[in-house]
């Protein structure tokens, strides 16, 4: 709640305006006369029109309830009702017959233009009913709905739980995960998406530039007598940025965020050595983190797939000699946390638990057994275990609380696939998907960090995990791919979770590493790379190093380590198909400053441009532009700033920082990819003096540089050394540090003569 009351305070000014705009159109959501439909005015929208019902099954026929052909039963009521961003008014009706009847209720927001909509389907039948979903917002002309705009073709519609490219109205043709922005490029449009509390999953079905929003209620048992209902669902018709943010700070709250533990930062050994680690190298990488501090620091190291003796016994195999509870003591003596991977679901078909509870494995709807096909990594295949069934319950409890017992502090849950077939039938999948976390959660107790391995946001694990992966594997060879997710999915971060965007990696290409190289070159690897750091959740690395050819680019994992401070934004979501624009702008006492990434997602070579006020920088205000990979001042720009061309998946990573006075001010960095808002604690300048705490992020040598009229000159250091300050010319000045103690407070203070 402490958040939610936090972020709303930070909204007010956003929603300012809108508050006015609603003061003034007061009635501009509401439904119909008759009752029987949910009116939008919004301006670019010429109709907005939603009829609403619920299908179910009964009797072997599929039926349908809802407000258009049924009989008022009560007419439309008013009421007042609070909300996590704030007071609403409520509008309910109910239409239907003597078995069957269904209730609709919207609530308008009084200081946000956004309202939302919720269904309840009552069965007042002699007969148990199969709900199998919510028509809750319906836009089709044929039940009486309708959506027109002026130029559909100008409107975009941008999934946010899946990674399906945007596309123009005119074009989509689908059903998206859960929820969707829909945008024209020149004003403002609407996000529409669930809010919770979680009792189902939607899908935001946009066809022929009709917008329906749909629950799915997975065939749930509704009995005699009872009422079920629908999902919340929002539609918010802030600008874009505004709109992702009252919506997934509103999920997180009526999800039950948990947030009490920060990104974490490490080695995994997936990439390295996929399922042919053995303790040995792990050991070996140990010590060799044990021994550099100043380049690893005391993060995770985590073992991956190939440490078990099967799938379901996840206790250690022949190449883990002396068991896993050993190999997490040796990690935990260096300072470091010891961590796992588990796919919980996933079980051996010769496993003998598997054989005794054939009922406990999950089968598909014609009663045939799920189950992986052999393949490298798992050459017995695998069957899955159906997560609701008690025997299931205490197998699953006992995998994960095993590893709280045997030392591990971190474990990453891979293969999360439930199926959809329930022991509970009154349970929706996302109902028993956070039960299955529920109890992860209870069984790793509440110091262990989870990272969820998802592939693509799900609301299911919210309240139970620390970090969630958002995006594929990251394969050396698939960098491009992961962007397209990673990038979108930056919203989630800090607010549902902390994102994992998996791994980066030394180099396009090492000899020692076993997984391949990028083939698209340095570029791309330097892309990846920023991304991977400026998300500020996990920053993981995957390599042998331990190994000659990794030691020698060490320092590429300094400048990564940990993720950013300020986690980065999507300058770009919703108004561009194009993830192009990934940054942030920070505010700091000694000087603001912002940091953007901008990246070329298209064939051939372009240039790109970053618009100042939309990046949160001054109007009119001259900036120095910093060039990371450069290490240099590329040029001063006011209000808007192009870059030279670029090749296709290349990006160029720069500092924008406004120069206001002849004041000595810092202007660059290139201790770490996010460019002095991580590895900066402070600075203080005076008239002789300036003084510069650093934090124990980035890399051991490297450079800061200043902006100043005056001569600077080193003159006292504390756990680093100021090598040399060298006059570049211009009113520039490089300050070159080397020997930075991890783990210990770092100072140095320059002389301005």
């Amino acid at each position: 709640m402490i958040m939610i009351k936090l972020i709303k305070s930070v909204l007010i000014v956003a929603v300012a305006l809108s508050a006015t705009l609603c003061q003034a159109t007061e009635e501009w959501v509401r439904f119909s006369e008759d009752g029987t439909r949910v009116i939008i005015e919004a301006d670019g929208i010429s109709e907005f029109k939603g009829v609403s019902s619920s299908v179910f099954r009964v009797d072997g026929k599929n039926r349908r309830i809802g407000t258009v052909g049924q009989k008022m039963i009560e007419p439309v009521r008013h009421s007042v009702g609070s909300t996590p961003f704030g007071d609403a008014d409520i509008s309910t009706v109910t239409f239907g017959n003597e078995d069957y009847q269904y209730t609709l209720q919207i609530k308008r927001l009084k200081d946000v233009r956004a309202f939302t909509v919720q269904g309840f389907f009552h069965n007042r039948s002699e007969k148990d009913v199969n709900l199998l979903a919510f028509d809750l917002l319906d836009t089709n002309k044929g039940p009486g709905g309708s959506f027109v705009v002026e130029n559909s073709a100008d409107w975009l519609v941008t999934p946010l739980m899946e990674d399906s490219p945007a596309l123009p109205l005119s074009e989509m043709q689908k059903n998206l995960n859960e929820v969707a922005m829909l945008y024209p490029s020149d004003g403002l449009g609407f996000l529409l998406g669930p809010v919770g509390p979680a009792e189902a999953h939607i899908s935001v079905e946009v066809r022929n530039e009709v917008v329906k929003g749909v629950v799915q209620m997975d065939r749930v048992l509704v009995r005699a007598g009872e009422s079920r209902r629908s999902e919340e669902m929002i539609v918010c018709f802030e600008p874009s940025k505004t709109a992702t943010d009252i919506w997934t700070r509103w999920v997180a709250e009526t999800h039950g965020v948990r947030r009490n533990k920060g990104a974490i930062y490490g080695w995994c050994s997936w990439y390295d050595r996929t399922t042919k680690i053995d303790a040995a190298h792990v050991l070996d990488v140990t010590q060799t983190i044990k021994e550099n501090p100043n380049t690893f620091g005391k993060g995770i190291i985590q073992i991956d797939d190939g440490y078990q003796k099967m799938d379901g016994d996840w206790t250690a195999n022949e190449k883990f000699p002396d068991g896993m509870a050993s190999v997490a003591t040796a990690i935990r003596e260096t300072g470091c946390i010891p961590g796992v991977w588990f796919a919980p679901l996933m079980i051996n078909p010769e496993h003998p638990w598997a054989k005794a509870n054939p009922d406990a494995i999950q089968k598909a709807a014609g009663g045939l057994e799920r189950f992986m096909n052999p393949n490298p990594f798992h050459p017995a295949g695998a069957h899955w275990i159906s997560s609701d069934h008690p025997e299931s319950k205490k197998f699953l409890y006992n995998i994960i609380s095993d590893a709280r017992e045997r030392g591990y502090g971190y474990i990453k849950i891979d293969f999360n696939g439930i199926g959809n077939q329930f022991v509970d039938p009154t349970k929706t999948r996302l109902q028993i998907f956070r039960e299955l976390y529920t109890l992860y959660r209870e069984a790793a107790g509440e110091e262990m960090y989870i990272l969820s391995c998802l592939g693509r946001p799900t609301r299911g694990v919210i309240g139970f995990i620390d970090a969630a992966r958002v995006g594929p594997d990251s394969h050396p060879a698939a960098f491009d791919h992961c962007l397209d997710s990673v990038l979108r999915f930056q919203i989630y971060d800090n607010v549902w979770w902390q994102n994992d965007p998996d791994v980066s990696y030394l180099a396009p290409k090492l000899k020692s590493r076993r997984v391949g190289y990028t083939p698209q070159g340095e570029g791309m690897w330097r892309t990846w790379h920023a991304v991977t750091a400026l998300v500020g959740g996990t920053a993981m690395i995957s390599e042998p190093v331990n190994m000659d050819d990794a030691k020698a680019l060490w320092r590429n994992y300094e400048i990564m380590r940990p993720g950013s401070r300020e986690p980065a934004q999507l300058l770009t979501l919703g108004n561009s198909p194009h993830n192009t624009t990934l940054g942030f702008a920070a505010a700091r006492p000694f000087g603001d400053f912002a940091v953007y990434n901008l990246y070329n997602v298209t064939e051939g070579t372009q240039s790109l441009s970053l618009d100042f006020e939309a990046a949160g920088l001054p109007k009119g205000v001259k900036c120095a532009v910093f060039d990371f990979w450069e290490n240099k001042v590329v040029d001063y720009a006011t209000d808007s700033y192009t870059t030279a061309e670029l090749e296709h998946y290349s990006s160029a990573l720069l500092r924008f920082t406004p120069i206001t006075s002849n004041r000595p001010t810092l202007v660059g960095s290139n201790l770490h990819l996010s460019i002095g808002a991580t590895e900066i604690n402070n600075l203080r300048v005076t008239p002789s003096t300036i003084t510069i705490e650093l934090s124990d992020a980035g890399a051991q040598e490297g450079s800061l540089t200043f902006y100043s009229t005056s001569a600077l000159a080193p003159d006292t250091s504390e756990n680093c050394k100021v090598t040399s300050v060298e006059n570049l010319g211009d009113n520039l000045w490089q300050v070159n540090i080397a020997a930075r103690l991890w783990g210990t407070a770092q100072s140095i203070q320059l002389n301005i003569q």
